[in-house]
């Protein structure tokens, strides 16, 4: 956001330093579906407004309140995973075309395409279906 980060200025240059949690998503040339990379735990999940049926028949209702945000959807990139403090990346337990429904309120909206993604982390996924 505008007030996230503090500017310094190096050379005549402004720069602004954020922390590495403030980062969603990375991406080169123009952000698209096709150009984006998540990073670390972070998941692409694309959510719709509207009701929608899974393929298991499962009918899925459009929020009750007008102010509350969408937190089901489906899995469109997963991150590498978080890294363990031996190094290691620790494993992601979700996978492109999986169901999930996630902490209301726990995605940061993202919108690429034209369409509506949340970017959750992986701690945040509930369910998995």
């Amino acid at each position: 956001g505008k007030f996230d980060g503090t500017e310094i200025n190096i050379g005549g240059a402004k720069h602004v330093l954020i922390r590495d949690d403030d980062i969603l998503v990375k991406f080169t040339g123009d952000l698209s579906l096709d150009s984006v990379d998540m990073v670390r735990d972070n998941v692409l999940v694309y959510v719709e407004n509207d009701e929608s049926e899974t393929d298991g028949g499962i009918l899925i209702a459009k929020s009750s309140s007008a102010d509350k945000k969408p937190s089901t959807g489906i899995v469109v990139k997963v991150g590498p995973g978080k890294m363990a403090s031996d190094g290691s990346l620790m494993s992601m337990d979700v996978a492109v075309d999986d169901m999930v429904k996630f902490r209301d309120f726990a995605g940061m909206d993202v919108e690429i395409d034209g369409k509506e993604y949340s970017v959750v982390k992986m701690a945040d996924i509930l369910a998995q279906f």
